[in-house]
């Protein structure tokens, strides 16, 4: 057994248990969006990009792990030193494009959850601040030695760096920043989860769920006592607690805005095992859910986009034999039903005239899969129940 000083085994298990954790949240998303919900859309893709950016941040760091991440230079061989620190500048700019999608990610997923104009601007401001601050933090990381590879071959002659307390004050900077966006991200769908006409165990239900992602500002937090290990000239051993905590705010930042999406797999799952008990009759389907941004709604075959015809609705429900499709829900307003039948396809055309109160709150309501159905004596529901 080696007596030489090796923090590196911490980083591994770190690493790999987080992007363990974090494959198998986003792949359940990947499950509950495409065959559940039916709709896949901007925030999953930069969810799936985050996950990528992450899976090289942990390779790269193995990687130098096994030639010096986590030792002192006094115990390397020159050659692997330079490797070792070639594969920690990689690490800076897989975390840095890792953050940004994600926080894209999930400020797409919350714009979907409110109709409130005001917490559209708090969220473009803050989703503004943050991304343009890990786009700077991206391009000093990259170009902070002329020419680039100087940063691990100190042999390079006429090289030069920029000064190391730069990237400290920009790492504070940054950190700052994205621990705003984290509270405020964390906070604001408490918020959202008032004004639902949901009833009061499903609220409680919801907040921890959404809350989750204060741990990932947690890390950034604990990483603050840390970033003045930027300056140690013992870099590879003195900053592994950075990188460290720099994979655990990744991880947890992916792993909460996944588990946020897989409110339909755990309703569906809990309805299997008679955990969770109906309060309607109206069957767990994709159409039942809302096609989130940019998303394409399969079941259809036709792009899902909001209506632009103020109060006024139109749905076509495409219903198979022995099969359950969803039932347009209907406002105190008017509604009209026209179904046509053919041999083994039912197709209804739904229009209903809404009130502005009850827009607002199917809005709020279904971005979380929360529909119940048409309100009871609505004669169009009869109708179509017929």
């Amino acid at each position: 057994m080696s007596s030489v000083p090796n923090r590196g085994p911490t980083l591994f298990a770190v690493c790999v248990t987080l992007l363990t954790v974090s494959v198998v949240t986003f792949s359940l998303r990947i499950y509950t969006r495409l065959f559940l919900v039916k709709a896949w859309g901007l925030d999953d893709w930069f969810m799936g990009v985050a996950t990528i950016f992450f899976t090289l941040f942990v390779t790269s760091g193995i990687i130098g792990i096994h030639y010096g991440t986590g030792r002192h230079f006094a115990d390397l061989e020159p050659e692997d030193a330079k490797l070792a620190l070639k594969f920690w500048f990689l690490c800076y700019l897989w975390y840095s494009l890792t953050m940004i999608a994600s926080k894209l990610s999930i400020a797409i997923f919350l714009l979907r959850l409110t109709i409130s104009k005001t917490h559209h601007y708090i969220i473009y401001t803050i989703s503004l601040f943050t991304i343009a601050s890990g786009a700077v933090f991206f391009f000093v990381a990259l170009f902070q030695c002329a020419p680039i590879p100087f940063f691990w071959d100190k042999d390079i002659v006429g090289g030069k760096c920029i000064d190391v307390g730069i990237i400290a004050a920009l790492t504070y900077l940054y950190s700052s920043f994205s621990v705003v966006c984290d509270f405020t991200f964390a906070i604001l769908p408490l918020f959202l989860i008032y004004d639902l006409q949901i009833d009061m165990r499903t609220k409680i239900a919801l907040i921890p769920i959404l809350s989750i992602g204060l741990v990932a500002s947690i890390a950034v937090v604990v990483r603050f006592r840390y970033i003045e290990t930027f300056k140690d000239p013992d870099f590879l051993w003195a900053t592994i607690d950075i990188a460290i905590w720099s994979a655990c705010e990744q991880g947890l930042s992916i792993t909460a805005a996944s588990l946020a999406t897989l409110r339909p797999l755990f309703r569906n799952m809990g309805k299997q095992f008679g955990m969770w008990t109906p309060r309607t009759s109206m069957p767990l389907s994709g159409e039942a859910f809302p096609a989130t941004i940019g998303s394409t709604d399969k079941f259809k075959e036709r792009r899902a986009v909001p209506s632009r015809y103020g109060n006024i609705s139109l749905a076509t429900f495409v219903q198979k034999d022995d099969s359950e499709a969803a039932v347009n829900c209907s406002s105190d307003g008017k509604s009209v039903n026209q179904t046509e039948h053919s041999r083994k396809i039912h197709t209804t055309t739904t229009i209903s005239v809404l009130s502005d109160r009850n827009i607002a709150n199917n809005k709020r309501n279904t971005s979380w899969g929360l529909g119940r159905g048409c309100e009871s004596g609505n004669e169009s529901e009869e109708k179509l129940n017929a």
